[in-house]
């Protein structure tokens, strides 16, 4: 199933198309300077100028480019949901909500608190409606995450009628990257998240640390508007609040203020270089007094709020970096760090200097060695945290992982179904008589034939069963538990194909009927992957492996045999009873848990 994340900025537009069956990323891009009419479409393939006087023109740009001749997307019906990134929600707008007239009105109204966002968001979501309008859209709120932050911590010290009446409170931003990081330090870490104690980092153009503890958001720096807390690339941060009030009764407007404070300050307003922390780097390293300022402010800012958060918590197992400062200024990371041995921080500096997450699979730990406090470096991934809720929002709880290292298998739900041989074939339907196709599955060159055929069982008959062709050398019937109890018989629990020693069974076709002496199993559940997917899973045929579902009936199914072939496509096929079992659908996807046991032989 295909989804496609936008994030539609006030002169932007970016995108990430992922195939979630494997969350494979189909295609990603942006376009530029949106607004104009020599916009530009950068994309995986080059870049197009484009008329992107609206945002409607540049999404149908994107439309169609993902459906050009070979590209990603067939027609905009192959699309299971589009994914939008709205930076506030208010509360309530709290999870991941399918977009219809009542979440845009919230939406709107939320504007008030995120003005520099909101609009344009907005105006995002109802051009994709218009572009994309066959598929469900849903909205992925950057407050969601910090949902659960108590009232001692969201709580402005004003009359609390001001809350109660106008919803002034602090809400917090960056949730899927901060969401992100707290799954990737607990993987890391070989625990679960329940039982860490984390302070994450997010530091780019915007910039925000949360304390979490046992998953969950329990303070964290941004306020009301993503105006509060750490210095940023443009936004002041934290800032004293009689300073806006000075400027205005000294003639300053109230939308100069705005984009003083929000445009006009931060890295940029201290060391008069601009945003890029790279250039200041470089002129600071240069003797540039302002620049060095500005990322001495930087630093002591996030600091006292790291330590601010220790204190919240109790502690801390883990500080965790990411974004375009987290992840690349080795300098941030140590400055920060060097002051806090006093809660077990040391960093290993050759680490920290030399090792680079995107080289170590999303994540990398620069701590020293036994250091109680480990400091960890991630690569964040927000859009693939996005499409995951959408796929919860429109398909369920088991439609895609928790995990954010293993790689998904998709879900074939096997219902009940029959191999004719050549000879049964023609007994049933009559002599040389063609099965027709009705729809393909997963596997190549297998599909189900619009014919049926009915079981009759010692003390009972299933009618109406799947046919699947091409037609084999022995006639095999795969059923449930429940169908061999409703029919009457007791198959073995088998892989397909080894029919040895099972029951049979009288198969009735519209010509006449065929009584097999043996070939009904209750099919053993197992994976299909190419050679290369089993490489990347570190895996061989006929090995048996353990995968992980998550959901309302989180469990780990073990048992399930590896299939290798050069023709199979990457799935795992369970039978009914199992799927009910697990809450599991054919649009579900498991996560890979380990090998079991080794290929026989």
């Amino acid at each position: 199933m295909r989804v496609l994340v936008v994030n539609v900025g006030s002169t932007s537009v970016k995108y990430n198309l992922y195939e979630m069956d494997t969350e494979a990323r189909l295609a990603a891009g942006r376009v530029e300077r949106v607004g104009t009419a020599d916009a530009t479409h950068i994309h995986e393939g080059g870049s197009d100028r484009i008329d992107g006087r609206d945002v409607t023109g540049a999404l149908r740009a994107i439309l169609a480019h993902l459906t050009r001749d070979a590209g990603p997307l067939p027609d905009p019906s192959a699309l299971a949901a589009v994914g939008h990134r709205v930076v506030h929600g208010g509360e309530q707008l709290v999870t991941p909500t399918p977009v219809d007239e009542r979440a845009e009105r919230i939406i709107e109204e939320c504007a008030a608190y995120a003005p520099l966002h909101n609009p344009v968001n907005l105006a995002g979501i109802r051009a994709a409606r218009a572009v994309f309008s066959q598929v469900p859209h849903v909205a992925v709120f950057d407050t969601a995450f910090h949902a659960q932050l108590p009232p001692h911590a969201y709580s402005y010290a004003i009359p609390h009628e001001l809350y109660l009446e106008k919803g002034i409170r602090r809400y917090g931003f960056h949730g899927p990257s901060h969401q992100y990081m707290a799954l990737s330090a607990a993987e890391h870490l070989r625990t679960d998240l329940s039982r860490l104690k984390l302070i994450t980092c997010h530091l780019g153009g915007g910039a925000s640390v949360s304390a979490i503890e046992h998953g969950v958001s329990v303070e964290t720096s941004m306020g009301m508007t993503p105006l509060e807390g750490l210095v940023m690339g443009t936004r002041a941060g934290d800032l004293d609040p009689a300073i806006p009030m000075l400027l205005a009764k000294q003639g300053m407007a109230a939308g100069d203020i705005d984009e003083l404070l929000n445009r006009r300050s931060g890295l940029a307003g201290l060391s008069g270089i601009g945003a890029d922390f790279r250039d200041i780097q470089n002129a600071a390293e240069a003797g540039d007094p302002r620049a060095r300022l500005a990322i001495e402010v930087f630093v002591h800012r996030l600091r006292k709020y790291v330590g601010a958060y220790a204190a919240t918590l109790g502690g801390a197992d883990a500080i965790v970096f990411t974004g375009g400062i987290g992840e690349n200024s080795a300098l941030v990371r140590s400055k920060v760090c060097e002051g806090l041995i006093f809660m077990g921080v040391a960093l290993d500096e050759r680490a920290n200097e030399a090792k680079r997450a995107a080289d170590h699979g999303g994540i990398v730990e620069i701590s020293a060695p036994r250091a109680p406090t480990k400091v960890l470096v991630v690569r964040t991934d927000e859009e693939r945290i996005i499409a995951r809720e959408v796929m919860r929002c429109v398909v369920g709880p088991t439609a895609t992982i928790r995990s954010v290292r293993a790689r998904p298998i998709p879900v074939g739900v096997s219902v009940r179904h029959v191999h004719l041989s050549r000879a049964d074939c023609d007994a049933l339907f009559g002599p040389g008589y063609e099965l027709t196709k009705k729809r393909d599955v997963t596997q190549p060159g297998q599909y189900v034939t619009r014919e049926t055929v009915d079981l009759v069982g010692p003390k009972g008959e299933v009618r109406r069963v799947a046919i699947i062709n091409p037609l084999r050398k022995q006639t095999q019937v795969e059923v449930a538990r429940t169908d061999a109890i409703t029919l009457g018989v007791s198959p073995p629990l088998r892989e397909s194909g080894k029919l040895e020693g099972t029951p049979g069974l009288t198969l009735r076709g519209p010509v006449g009927s065929v009584e097999i002496p043996s070939g009904v199993i209750l099919a053993h559940r197992h994976v299909h992957m190419s050679p290369d997917e089993a490489r990347d899973f570190g895996v061989q045929d006929r090995d048996v492996i353990k995968v992980r579902v998550d959901g309302d009936r989180e469990m780990t199914m073990g048992d399930v045999i590896v299939r290798v072939h050069p023709e199979f496509t990457l799935d795992m096929h369970v039978d009914t009873d199992e799927a009910n079992a697990a809450g599991l659908t054919s649009d579900s996807v498991v996560a890979f848990e380990g090998v079991q046991e080794p290929r026989e032989g």
